[in-house]
């Protein structure tokens, strides 16, 4: 069994850098969508092809990373599902996300990406995640920023869980079913509450593994 670890929209594998798991990891970078305007359950099917996910696998997923996960889970059944600061319903989402559905073709992604912002505003995780913003794919974060202001789904699974921050601004704690909540995390928590959160994941992961 594989755990495969999904970053959220705008950063990398590298979201998952300080993480030591006692099992089999592989993190993803998302590559562009083959297809121009394909669904989210495409893209989910692309990402299964793409990293050799198969039945039995389970998935650790983060914010859109959590999203895509429950797409990936509809089309083959994987063992266990967590999600980090995301949601299984389209109606667990802040409304005020759905207006980026009109701006996502319309922002200069790779411009934004390039501009020079003075990191000393910035605490490590939000520093963290800009150079992952800077190094991401724009052609995917044009996708996923439409996908995420229109994503339509209602998902359950037998064995699921949702890790998830009481001060999350995009993802509202009051409208998540929450497993474990973790006291003063944001959206950014994956990094900056890293020793609540990995052994939450190595103590759900690890028996499961060491059975395979």
């Amino acid at each position: 069994m594989t755990v495969f670890l999904l970053p959220g929209l705008g950063a990398t594998s590298e979201l998952y850098a300080d993480y030591a798991f006692p099992f089999t990891t592989r993190a993803v970078d998302y590559q562009a969508p083959q297809v121009p305007g394909m669904s989210a359950s495409d893209y989910a099917a692309q990402l299964i092809t793409e990293n050799g996910i198969q039945s039995g696998d389970s998935l650790i997923g983060v914010s859109l990373g959590g999203m895509l996960s429950c797409e990936i889970a509809r089309l083959i059944p994987v063992s266990k599902l967590t999600l980090v600061s995301s949601c299984t319903d389209s109606d667990h989402l802040l409304p005020a996300i759905r207006p980026l559905r009109h701006l996502a073709y319309v922002i200069p992604w790779r411009i934004i990406q390039k501009l020079p912002f003075p990191s000393f505003l910035l605490n490590p995780s939000r520093h963290r995640a800009l150079e992952m913003f800077r190094r991401a794919d724009a052609r995917f974060i044009r996708w996923a920023c439409l996908q995420a202001a229109t994503w339509k789904c209602s998902f359950s699974h037998p064995d699921i869980i949702q890790i998830h921050g009481d001060q999350d601004p995009l993802f509202p704690a009051s409208r998540q079913k929450i497993t474990h909540l973790i006291r003063g995390g944001d959206h950014l928590m994956i990094l900056s509450h890293l020793h609540k959160i990995e052994p939450l994941l190595i103590a759900r992961h690890q028996a499961s593994a060491q059975t395979h």
